[in-house]
């Protein structure tokens, strides 16, 4: 009945604490020394930790299919190694936990930082990258990063944003930042006036601006990678319990070598209307 829950496919993926108490021994314990990779083909699937982000990744309501750029790549590589994928939605500070405890074999489109590498294992080769956005009201004050002074900015608990967050306090004098579960009830309340802006995901924002062209939002300033400490745009990586995933690691980026030398990681990209370089080079213009 549990593996059942878990295959690919199920439609009703849940939240936080609720799919972590349901996913809770649905593959197994993990042999701690052993091979991870093996394990995955006796098994015939792989457990994915994911996210609810359009374009990024969702679940298609009428399919029950797990969508987007990261459900592309995954099944581009789970097909490469002979398995199927199963999906685990989780919001963002629930994922480290259940890699942890062996409720997922590997996450998904996740930036490095210096924490998670604390207790995380990423493999090497980014299979895209990221653009992060300071949003406000289109009818707002914020017009400009230096708007920020005695502001209260948003950001999403567990995110990488989180350090982008911190260092716009720092540079800008932001007075409060209020931290979200997840990305909807945090616009949701920079619509409603009780945050005059907040850090998203660039295309995220992108994607439904195209969508809608009477978007509330609008975009004060993509975020230049140097508030991530970085010289480049953050790299969204795949992510592995430290112990036993060597091998699984190098399937991982054997197969993304392979979509960039074929250029199928442009046509993922371009499928969400991200046609944008930067998204695969990682270079800030």
């Amino acid at each position: 009945m549990i593996q059942k829950l878990t295959r690919r496919n199920f439609t009703t993926m849940l939240v936080g604490g609720v799919a972590t108490s349901l996913v809770a021994g649905a593959g197994g314990a993990r042999a701690e020394e052993g091979d991870l990779l093996a394990e995955i083909k006796k098994r015939g699937f792989m457990r994915v930790g994911t996210f609810s982000i359009p374009p990024e990744a969702w679940i298609d309501i009428d399919s029950g299919e797990w969508k987007g750029i990261d459900a592309d790549f995954t099944k581009a590589i789970a097909k490469s190694i002979g398995v199927e994928v199963d999906p685990v939605v989780l919001v963002h500070a629930a994922l480290a936990p259940a890699l942890e405890a062996n409720r997922v074999d590997v996450i998904a489109g996740l930036y490095r930082t210096p924490e998670r590498e604390k207790v995380m294992a990423y493999n090497k080769e980014p299979f895209w990258y990221g653009i992060d956005v300071l949003l406000a009201n289109k009818t707002g004050s914020i017009a400009k990063v230096e708007d920020l002074k005695g502001k209260v900015l948003g950001t999403v608990r567990g995110s990488a944003q989180e350090l982008e967050a911190e260092e716009l306090k720092k540079r800008f004098g932001v007075t409060e930042i209020r931290k979200f579960d997840a990305a909807d009830p945090m616009l949701l309340d920079l619509k409603a006036g009780r945050l005059d802006a907040a850090i998203w995901w660039g295309f995220t924002f992108d994607y439904a601006a195209q969508k809608n062209p009477d978007y509330d939002f609008k975009v004060v300033e993509y975020l230049p990678p140097e508030y991530l400490g970085s010289p480049t745009l953050p790299a969204t990586h795949y992510v592995f319990a430290k112990t036993g995933s060597g091998a699984l690691i190098e399937a991982f980026d054997k197969e993304i070598r392979a979509l960039k030398a074929s250029g199928e990681d442009k046509k993922i990209m371009a499928t969400y209307g991200l046609d944008n370089p930067a998204y695969v080079t990682g270079l800030f213009k």
